[in-house]
């Protein structure tokens, strides 16, 4: 991710951008449909940026793609 930088007056404030997804690349990511990601952010699972007023505008936060698969993973634990 990248750092946006503000001058804001004298002060200056360092802000991390968030990086979105579309529906079309979580898709492609998880190796599933769009339909699929559709189905998962109606359902309340996945939660999406409304950037407009149609579907094709909305996106998902790398933070919440991962938490959400994060939440779906099991198996052995990683080692430290």
């Amino acid at each position: 991710m990248t750092d946006i930088d503000i001058l804001a007056g004298a002060s200056r404030t360092t802000v991390e951008a968030v990086r979105l997804y579309s529906v079309a690349t979580v898709a492609e990511r998880l190796d599933v449909s769009k339909d699929w990601v559709y189905d998962r952010i109606n359902a309340g699972a996945l939660a999406v940026v409304e950037l407009g007023d149609t579907k094709t505008k909305q996106r998902i936060r790398a933070d919440v793609l991962q938490a959400f698969i994060d939440g779906r993973s099991y198996g052995s634990k990683p080692t430290e």
